[in-house]
């Protein structure tokens, strides 16, 4: 964890040991919270307080472990109390380390939702995070289409960034909300399959109709995301391949100088089917299920 995640915690630690007592010294060293963190690094976390007028060192206490809580400490602490016992708050911080530890393991973004629960990214301040908290925000960042859900019958297994998700995780700092928001106020209008790849409803009950049938841009997107989740999918390399396969025809039949729609609508059809084969325990993000949905192809499990 970052210093800076570091010193909130120990500035709840101190505040609860000294009940905000300006005046109480504290020495990290006596905590059993604490008596397991080498004396250097806290050391190191109590100067980033001091450098913010949180907490006080004179130079005169036993150790370089020890410390006071100030005025101004105290206020800080209580307000990450506060927010440490928000649930929305919580929900937010359990998305964005989510997103945050899929990042760091780029380009394959794939976590084990079993080694996050067991790793420091659950403790939020000096709380850990509940596992309800943890399926909470995986569902909601499913529905989001920013991850693609691996399960077994009774529960997640594991989440991969779609392309979308990566792009979140890039973000510095990262902010799953803020990011959404961003998203919706950049967003360009929605474009929805209406019956088997006829006409496309765009925007607020816009009709367009599209000489070949289909939008390249939507269908393009739509390959992007498969072939994103069979990268990331933990499936045999037979699987895989063949996924990447028919994508890779899909996306020829796209990219030829003129697109014949019965070639297409035959690629997209057989990308899907393989997909929904080979990637059984993926949960397909809306993009993906309206493409499919398009041509009679129902995917979501």
């Amino acid at each position: 964890m970052t210093t800076e995640f570091d010193a909130a915690r120990l500035l709840l630690t101190l505040h609860s040991r000294t009940c905000g007592d300006t005046l109480h010294i504290w020495d990290a060293a006596d905590d059993p919270d604490w008596r397991h963190v080498d004396d250097s690094r806290i050391d190191s976390i109590i100067a980033s307080l001091v450098a913010l007028g949180l907490a006080s060192s004179n130079g005169t206490f036993a150790a370089g472990t020890a410390c006071k809580i100030t005025a101004k400490g105290v206020t800080v602490a209580e307000q990450y109390a506060r927010d440490r016992d928000d649930g929305r708050m919580r929900h937010d911080f359990a998305m964005d380390s989510l997103i945050a530890a899929a990042a760091r393991a780029y380009p394959r973004t794939r976590v084990e939702l079993a080694r996050f629960v067991g790793s420091e990214r659950m403790w939020f301040y000096d709380s850990v995070l509940e596992l309800d908290e943890v399926e909470q925000a995986v569902r909601f960042l499913e529905s989001k289409g920013l991850v693609l859900v691996e399960r077994s019958p009774v529960q997640a297994r594991a989440i991969a960034l779609t392309p979308l998700g990566i792009e979140c995780g890039f973000e510095n700092p990262i902010s799953v909300r803020k990011f959404l928001s961003e998203q919706q106020q950049n967003s360009r209008p929605n474009i929805n399959f209406n019956g088997p790849v006829n006409g496309l409803q765009v925007g607020d009950n816009n009709t367009q109709n599209n000489t070949f049938g289909y939008d390249p841009q939507q269908l393009a997107e739509f390959a992007r995301e498969v072939l994103a989740a069979a990268q990331t999918a933990d499936v045999p390399a037979e699987a895989r391949a063949a996924v990447v396969a028919d994508i890779e025809a899909l996306q020829a039949e796209l990219n030829a100088s003129q697109p014949e729609q019965g070639r297409v609508r035959r690629a997209l059809q057989k990308a899907a089917q393989t997909a929904q084969t080979c990637l059984p325990t993926l949960v397909w993000t809306g993009l993906a299920q309206g493409a499919a949905a398009g041509l009679g192809i129902p995917i979501g499990f």
